[in-house]
């Protein structure tokens, strides 16, 4: 299985309103050069500046991608708070730039440090994978008080509700199976939300696109980025979370995966499968969405990723 093909839209550096330039640079010093990081799903720029100082990674969007805009706040908020020790890359700065020479005026900006890294390879390769694995399983041994970050449970993507509900003709472009359990997986999502509390880090969006690998070989370890969605819930989350885009980005199927890195000691089979039903009905009544503006290829991502879960769900359930 591969990942479906990607179109970026991110602005580049020299592409960003001046005003925002220029109030970034006040921050770190002239730059001097710079490279785009054009993987994931924003339409924000993500590039490491190189200036006077050192280089810093910086991710800026316009507000006129609400939702964008309310991911950086809200990743500024949450990394800023991460618990020592944790495997990411060390929050700098966030700002709120008015951009007057701009039509779309006001931009949000974070920073972060900079290590020597790179992405990993997709398809995957077999100690890549494993350091990412690893470091889904590492973040979540990390425990957070609730005064701070917010349930996974509130948090929780789901869909099988609506599709229970809503029955859109898209659904028979799916697995027959799917639309004939819809309702008893609908009945498992209802459970996830217990099933996911617990009082670990959850990255909740760990996936390949979301790690840097420091080092080779042996020695390779993984860092988590993009922390908008971090969150209080099991430790078993993040794991099982990043196994259906693992499957669509080359790596093994679910099931395997797991074999080569076990679920943390003490978990409960049935919270990952009522997990696995709300990750299900997420991915494909998402998928079944319109695309949202600048993200053209996030549906395709989506419903790759929602053919693995059905797979995933159906052998889980004896299907």
């Amino acid at each position: 299985m591969s990942a479906p093909a990607t179109t970026r839209t991110r602005p580049t550096w020299p592409e960003l309103p001046a005003a925002v330039r220029a109030a970034i640079e006040r921050r770190i010093g002239a730059v001097t050069g710079w490279t785009s990081h054009d993987g994931g799903y924003s339409p924000g720029m993500a590039s490491t500046l190189r200036a006077p100082g050192g280089a810093v990674f910086v991710k800026a969007v316009s507000a006129v991608h609400e939702f964008s805009a309310h991911l950086y706040r809200e990743e500024a908020r949450r990394a800023a708070l991460l618990p020592p020790g944790v495997p990411a890359p060390r929050f700098l700065w966030s700002a709120e730039i008015e951009a007057p020479d701009a039509r779309d005026r006001e931009w949000v900006t974070i920073a972060f440090e900079t290590t020597p890294s790179r992405s990993p390879r997709i398809p995957w390769h077999d100690d890549e994978l494993g350091a990412v694995l690893d470091l889904a399983v590492a973040v979540g041994e990390h425990t957070v008080s609730g005064d701070v970050f917010p349930s996974f449970s509130r948090e929780l993507p789901t869909g099988a509700a609506l599709l229970a509900a809503e029955r859109p003709s898209g659904l028979a472009t799916y697995d027959p199976w799917l639309p004939d359990h819809l309702d008893r997986i609908a009945e498992l999502e209802l459970e996830a939300p217990a099933a996911v509390e617990g009082a670990h880090l959850v990255h909740a969006d760990m996936r390949g696109d979301n790690a840097l690998l420091v080092g080779h070989g042996a020695e390779v370890r993984a860092l988590a980025v993009d922390w908008p969605y971090a969150a209080r819930g099991a430790a078993f989350c993040d794991l099982v979370g990043m196994l259906p885009a693992t499957h669509v980005e080359g790596g093994p199927p679910p099931e395997e995966a797991l074999r080569r890195r076990p679920l943390p000691p003490g978990t409960d089979e049935d919270a990952v499968t009522a997990f696995l039903a709300s990750m299900t009905g997420y991915f494909v009544h998402s998928s079944l969405l319109a695309p949202p503006p600048a993200i053209p290829h996030l549906r395709a991502f989506q419903r790759a990723q929602g053919e693995v879960c059905i797979a995933w769900l159906r052998r889980r359930l004896g299907g």
